[in-house]
């Protein structure tokens, strides 16, 4: 049971970690996993010491842009239902490591997989005070022209938690890099066709204050489950940059791909300010070595903007551990 709760909460860890705003983790808030599955194991177990395990899992959202930060999820211009497999393995002393997939029926290309990604990160364990986390993922884009894969390909996201008051306050950085391409295929005034490509580099840092309480129950059907539910209300901010790298000039130019909202130019500079307020509600389930942990995260963007103002992005992940 142990391991599996620990799974459980690692899966939610390393997948879903950011919060609307934040440019990476693996928990769409800035809470510590680690104390989650530590409050999980208490309940189960009559032993909350640490334990190595590994993990594999599928989710199903959709969530495209990043694993950890939200954030980025909610400027996707893009949506549609994208299937998740992972594994990883999760070591006692706090560092894992682990690996996905992100799969999504293309209109174009039909089902398949769009991209990968590994993620190494640590966790603060056995600490009663204070969470802390740190994580990297590396995106593996498989085909640079598809509008359903991600602009980022590198994602760094940190959090600190204080965990002795009820509601426990978190703050959370990230920053996230990549390169995007967009391309349109027409025809020109005198018939001839015309392809446009452009190549686009794009910085973000964010940063996100949460507040946050976990709510913790055992024996809902059986000896055997516990269930753990964290809402936390989010304050994002950030600034980003998009450059041009390359870009093929025609008179005809239509930008037919449009694949980050929010942004009101390709090329340019978006200044650190508040950039929306975000709920996140995460359950975790646990029975065996089997868990369930669906997620949402609800982002109202604040600024002035033509797009819409508020988007949701969900998840629903199942895991098992061993």
């Amino acid at each position: 049971m142990q391991k599996f709760l620990l799974t459980v909460l690692s899966i939610v860890s390393l997948m879903i970690k950011v919060s609307a705003q934040n440019p990476v983790g693996d928990k769409t808030t800035v809470l510590d996993s680690t104390a989650i599955m530590q409050d999980l194991m208490s309940l189960l177990d009559s032993t909350d010491n640490p334990t190595s395990y590994a993990l594999v899992s599928i989710g199903i959202g959709n969530r495209l842009f990043s694993l950890h930060n939200n954030q980025l999820n909610a400027k996707q211009a893009t949506t549609t239902i994208v299937y998740n497999p992972a594994i990883g393995y999760f070591h006692k002393s706090g560092f894992s490591l682990s690996a996905g997939a992100s799969l999504l029926n293309d209109a174009k290309k039909g089902f398949g997989t769009t991209q990968y990604s590994i993620t190494p990160s640590f966790e603060l364990q056995d600490n009663n005070n204070w969470g802390f986390g740190i994580s990297y993922s590396h995106y593996f884009i498989k085909d640079k022209y598809s509008s359903y894969a991600s602009p980022v390909q590198n994602d760094i996201y940190t959090y600190v938690t204080y965990k002795k008051t009820w509601i426990e306050p978190g703050l959370a950085l990230g920053f996230s890099s990549g390169n995007f391409t967009e391309i349109f295929k027409g025809k020109s005034q005198n018939g001839n066709e015309v392809i446009d490509t452009g190549t686009y580099k794009i910085k973000s840092f964010s940063m996100l204050v949460s507040a946050s309480h976990s709510f913790d129950g055992h024996n809902i059907f059986n000896k055997k489950d516990g269930i753990t539910f964290t809402p936390s209300l989010q304050l994002n901010f950030s600034s980003d940059s998009t450059q041009t790298v390359s870009h093929t000039i025609s008179p005809n130019f239509v930008r037919l791909i449009k694949r980050i909202r929010r942004l009101p130019k390709l090329q340019g500079k978006n200044s650190f300010e508040a950039q929306s307020v975000g709920l996140n509600l995460e359950l975790n389930y646990a029975i065996g070595n089997f868990s369930i942990l669906p997620q949402v995260y609800f982002d109202y963007y604040l600024p002035a903007t033509v797009e819409k103002r508020f988007t949701q992005v969900f998840i629903l992940s199942v895991g098992y551990s061993f």
